[in-house]
């Protein structure tokens, strides 16, 4: 079963802080793994961990979401997301 529940993001201010896949550049958004949140890139199956109780919803999931979501993450690699806010620094860095 592949969750569907998987909660899209659209603010770029999001990618900015939580980052994006190291290989696309993008993220799918994020899934709720218990309190966990882990987002997530479809296409390369990475995944990486965010926080703990950030965002909202995670109090409504079911066993069998959780479930869901639990063997996806199994199956995806974790990585160390791309943050855009470090490129911006860097850029600022080289700048001055």
């Amino acid at each position: 079963m592949i969750p569907t529940n998987v909660i899209p993001i659209q603010d770029v201010q999001y990618s900015k802080h939580c980052g994006v896949c190291p290989m696309c550049d993008k993220t799918d958004g994020f899934v709720n793994l218990g309190k966990e949140h882990w987002f997530i890139c479809r296409d390369h199956e990475t995944k990486w961990f965010v926080g703990i109780n950030l965002f909202e919803g995670w109090q409504n999931q079911t066993v069998a979401e959780a479930q869901s979501i639990e063997v996806m993450l199994d199956k995806y690699k974790e990585v160390d997301p791309l943050r855009k806010y470090q490129e911006e620094e860097a850029l600022d860095k080289i700048a001055m």
